[in-house]
């Protein structure tokens, strides 16, 4: 097999891109760098496979609003690596049906594992840009439990006289169901290019941190949030993002475990906050909460209805004296970082035998220039 056609595979439209057989750009980059390996042409080899390299970060560069094609690229990037690492000399010793290459393309398997990483990263802004507008007003303000508070006009008010940016309300303000459409089409982008769960699992645990940080950070500087009717909504808001996550098998990784700050926030508003054993509680079950949070929420605290009281300083005095007594595992600030980017592991799984003669390759492509040996 000659190659060529690294241009050609690269530059297609995205519909035809993603009607092809999964990973099959990189497979045919993969078997024409083999074929000049085999052929004793190393040079060549080497050429190939930079070319290649070149290619894919180019056509990353072109999708950086796409999520379908991002995550195609990112599939085709990671199998390539995953290739080259099963034939390379070390790899191949333990496999009698395996033919070792002898080209030391060592340097251009670590920069595909950085473009890896990249294209990742891509595909996770791409997310986090569609996310970031519809975290508060969906989880912290929208009436999913209708009727319970009726506080939508009291929190527009409140965020005009605040100078806040004006969101839409009523029929047009994000809901949670906005929420889960964004993160569905991220997890259909993963799962069309069949993508390893457990990249999934890393790729939702990211973004169910920028959800709770971005949701308790708005909290913490909002006291028309700070009530028990509040602290009902938000809890049922993230439920359904729970149960959404469970029902997709991505509730592992730690990806339900990072909600657990906005959760135990919520159940805050909601519990008890007048007698010693108030205090207690709170304390032994808002391990999730730093002592700098925990009073905050209690201090914002504001009754919405007759039936609701003030905190008292004196309670207030008494968790601040309990906290001091625990292990507090919690940074001390107030705000969490939205920016924080867990560290990323791609698995390596030996790709299937991969032959010329079994190559599917799509007339639509015009690469019959491709010639099989």
């Amino acid at each position: 097999m000659c190659f060529g056609p690294q241009t050609k595979l690269t530059d297609i439209h995205p519909d035809s891109a993603l009607a092809l057989p999964l990973g099959l750009p990189a497979s045919v980059i993969f078997l024409c760098v083999r074929q000049a390996d085999c052929s004793g042409d190393q040079a060549r080899a080497r050429s190939l496979c930079s070319a290649a390299l070149v290619a894919m970060k180019t056509a990353l560069k072109k999708q950086t609003n796409d999520l379908n094609m991002t995550a195609l690229w990112l599939k085709n990037v990671c199998l390539l690596h995953d290739l080259l690492i099963q034939h390379s000399p070390k790899q191949s010793l333990d496999s009698d049906e395996l033919i070792s290459m002898t080209t030391d393309l060592s340097d251009l398997i670590r920069s595909l594992s950085d473009l890896c990483i990249q294209a990742y990263q891509q595909l996770l802004s791409i997310t986090e840009t569609q996310l970031q507008k519809l975290i508060v007003p969906a989880l912290l303000e929208s009436e999913t439990i209708a009727g319970l508070s009726g506080s939508a006009v009291k929190l527009v008010v409140s965020r005009k006289r605040a100078g806040s940016d004006p969101r839409p309300v009523g029929a047009d303000a994000p809901t949670m169901a906005s929420v889960l459409r964004q993160l569905g089409a991220l997890h259909t982008a993963l799962s069309c290019q069949s993508l390893p769960l457990s990249l999934a699992e890393q790729a939702f645990r990211q973004m169910t941190y920028l959800i709770c940080a971005c949701a308790l950070n708005n909290l913490l500087l909002r006291k028309d949030m700070c009530c028990w009717s509040r602290g009902m909504q938000i809890r049922y808001n993230v439920s359904l993002l729970e149960e959404w996550l469970r029902s997709r098998g991505l509730q592992a990784g730690g990806t339900v475990a990072t909600l657990e700050p906005l959760i135990q926030a919520a159940q805050l508003l909601q519990v008890g906050k007048k007698t010693a054993a108030d205090a207690q509680a709170i304390v032994r079950t808002c391990t999730a909460l730093s002592s700098t949070q925990i009073v905050k929420i209690l201090t914002l605290y504001t009754p919405h209805s007759d039936l609701d009281e003030k905190v008292t300083i004196n309670f207030i005095r008494t968790v601040q004296e309990l906290v001091k007594g625990r292990s507090d595992t919690q940074p001390a600030q107030l705000l969490l970082d939205v920016r924080r980017v867990f560290p990323v592991t791609f698995p390596y799984s030996p790709p299937p035998a991969l032959s010329a003669e079994e190559l599917v390759i799509p007339d639509s492509l015009k690469i019959s220039f491709l010639r099989r040996a």
